[in-house]
């Protein structure tokens, strides 16, 4: 790095676990938000059951996403990458469902 380039550390692209990834710490967050997720989501069945259901897919695909790039893909900052987007992907989906479900659990029937 240039002496003149100036690094913003506020920025997600300049953080340590984005350019010097740690496959088993994404994984294990990537874990912990799903397992979370997917618990929320199996209480909610009885609620809403095909939200659910779509819920804890797309959470168990994300997670399987972020095992297999941790475990095969390409170590350094592209993986990182890849590790930051389906984080945020599984965090912005895992809301999304819940909203849905919190809606339709609490919206009156008609």
């Amino acid at each position: 790095m240039t002496p003149d380039r100036h690094v913003d550390p506020t920025k997600v692209t300049n953080q340590d676990a984005v350019r010097r990834p740690n496959p088993l710490v994404w994984i294990a967050a990537s874990g912990a938000l799903a397992l979370i997720a997917v618990v929320l989501f199996a209480l909610s069945v009885p609620i809403v059951a095909a939200w659910a259901w779509i819920g804890i897919a797309v959470q168990v695909g994300i997670f399987t996403a972020i095992a297999v790039n941790g475990l095969t893909g390409r170590r350094g900052p592209a993986q990182g990458y890849v590790f930051a987007v389906l984080m945020c992907v599984q965090a912005a989906v895992a809301l999304l469902v819940i909203v849905v479900i919190a809606v339709a659990a609490w919206a009156p029937l008609r």
